[in-house]
Formats: C-alpha cells, sequence, structure tokens
C-alpha cells in the first residue's frame, strides 16, 4: 500500500488494546487517520457531528467495543454503535472494517473447527451483543447496501495487554514472582486459538480497499487456526520469564472457560486471498513481556 493510493481511514476504538495497534500499523502503511473526539459515546453524537467525522473518508475501521459491563453499556458499543456505522457508510460508500469476536460462535464440539457459516450461540452478554452487531453489518453487506466486512478474531495476544486479561495478568505475576511463593491461576485446560496482534493488523491492512483481501464481504475469520491448552500461556511466560518457581491452577476459574472450552478458526475464506499467519504465540507473548515497564529494584540491591 502506498500514499498514494491509500484512503482517508476513520478509526474507532485507537484507545483501546486493539486499536492502539491499529492506530500505529495503519499510519506506518501511509494511510491518513482520523480519530473521533476522545472519550465521546459515538452513538449519542449529533447527526452534523458524525456527518463531518465520516466525510471523506473511504473506510472506517471500527476497533471500539466492549467486553464487560451492564447490558445497555455492552448494546450501544457492540450493537448501536456498527449500527450507526453501517448507516453512515451506506451514504458515503466507504468501506467498513468491523473487529468481530470468535465469542460470537459459543460452544463447540472438540476438535470442531469454525467456519462462517456455522450456527451461533454465544453464552455471554458480551457475545450476545457482538453476534447482534455482526448479524446487522452481514445482512447489509448481503443486500449490497454497504461495502462491508466483520473479522471475526479469535483470541488477539501482544504487547499492551491489561492486568485484566490473563495474558497481562500471567506476565506481570510470573515476572514479579520470588520463586518461593507459588503463583496461582485458575483451571487452564481450556484449548483457544490465539491470534497474534500483528496478525490481526496485518489482516486489516489486507482487507483494505485496493489489497488483495478488498473483495471480502461479511463475516471472515482471523486466527491461528490451531487450538492450544490456555496452560501454554503460562507454560510460555514462565520460561521467557525465567520463572523456576512453582505455579498451580487452583484459583477460581473464569466462567468463559467452562462455558466455552474448546474454540478453533476455519481460516479458508482468508487463505484464498493470500492471507496466512506469520507470528506464533510465542512472538506474541515475548513482545507482551518486552511491552512491561521495568520491574522496580529491590532495596538494597546492587
Amino acid at each position: 500500500m502506498t500514499p498514494a493510493s491509500s484512503p482517508t481511514a476513520l478509526l474507532l476504538g485507537a484507545n483501546g488494546f486493539l486499536g492502539g495497534h491499529l492506530h500505529r500499523a495503519l499510519r506506518e502503511a501511509g494511510l491518513d487517520v482520523r480519530l473521533p473526539p476522545a472519550h465521546t459515546d459515538l452513538t449519542a453524537l449529533p447527526e452534523a457531528e458524525w456527518a463531518a467525522l465520516l466525510g471523506g473518508a473511504g473506510v472506517i475501521v471500527n476497533a471500539a467495543g466492549r467486553t464487560g459491563g451492564d447490558l445497555p453499556a455492552l448494546t450501544r458499543a457492540n450493537v448501536l454503535l456498527p449500527a450507526r456505522v453501517l448507516d453512515g457508510a451506506a451514504r458515503t460508500g466507504a468501506r467498513v472494517v468491523h473487529l468481530a469476536s470468535a465469542a460470537e460462535y459459543g460452544p463447540v464440539p472438540e476438535g470442531h473447527t469454525s467456519r462462517e457459516d456455522d450456527p451461533t450461540c454465544p453464552v455471554s452478554p458480551y457475545g450476545a451483543t457482538k453476534l447482534a452487531g455482526t448479524l446487522l453489518l452481514d445482512e447489509a453487506a448481503r443486500a449490497g447496501r454497504v461495502d462491508a466486512l466483520a473479522l471475526r478474531l479469535t483470541n488477539p495476544v501482544g504487547a499492551g495487554m491489561n492486568a485484566g486479561t490473563l495474558p497481562g495478568r500471567a506476565a506481570r505475576e510470573l515476572r514479579a514472582a520470588d520463586g518461593q511463593t507459588p503463583v496461582r491461576f485458575g483451571p487452564l485446560g481450556a484449548r483457544r486459538d490465539f491470534v497474534a496482534v500483528r496478525d490481526v493488523t496485518r489482516a486489516v491492512l489486507h482487507v483494505l480497499p485496493g489489497q488483495p483481501g478488498a473483495e471480502l464481504r461479511g463475516v471472515v475469520n482471523v486466527g491461528s487456526g490451531e487450538a492450544r491448552p490456555v496452560r501454554d500461556l503460562v507454560t510460555v511466560l514462565a520460561r521467557l520469564c525465567g520463572f523456576t518457581g512453582e505455579w498451580h491452577e487452583d484459583a477460581p476459574g473464569s466462567p468463559r472457560s467452562g462455558d466455552v472450552p474448546y474454540q478453533r478458526a476455519d481460516l479458508t475464506r482468508l487463505n484464498a486471498t493470500g492471507f496466512t499467519p506469520l507470528h506464533s504465540l510465542e512472538d506474541a507473548l515475548a513482545e507482551l513481556l518486552a511491552a512491561l515497564p521495568a520491574p522496580p529494584i529491590p532495596q538494597g540491591a546492587p
């Protein structure tokens, strides 16, 4: 992609984990990136201001959304905002690239590879509201009302994950551990499709106007195509940290892991356009560790 052929990109959600990575990637690709005013509820933005924000943008990348909160907050972020984006894009002709979630699939049989046209049965308010936004986009794309694509992400991993995520928490605790006190996690036997955040940004760039994936519409999976035990996260991080102490899986577990014990994405649609993941889980976890602030030096240390 060259600056001369690049559209102006309106990026929503640039202050989040994925949005921050996308902001850098879009700028490095030579795009003119436009951001909405910080801390603005875009579902309540006056129509004139919303139209001005959309004006001249050739692509809208929606990385905004919520993973937690009450149902009204989840609905505003994950359903009403995508609906407003689609309505605006139908009037301006902009291409919409929306970040969806594999939580929309819900539980699947062990060993099953989830395809985009599989039945969906989310088991959380987050998954249900994300699915509602994706269904709105898919219907609008199928009807030809808008040029829109939902990238259905599995579990992105990389630099900048906060301590509220398992990788973010494990990285911080294992690096800070003294090796004497065991580090405790919930059960880690669930198997997940982890995707490096750098491959997520590559996928977004791959489907922009003028790029090989630009003909894709509707829903497209983005993942590694591999199901790995969540335990691998801790095992790899412990090795990268040089942690030689004990860690256990006897803390209270996450309901999400129990409700969805297995996940693996079918990447056929994205692979058919020439895209394959390049970065391993080990690469992503090393980048997560490298981006953490330096640990404090113990008092009295040389």
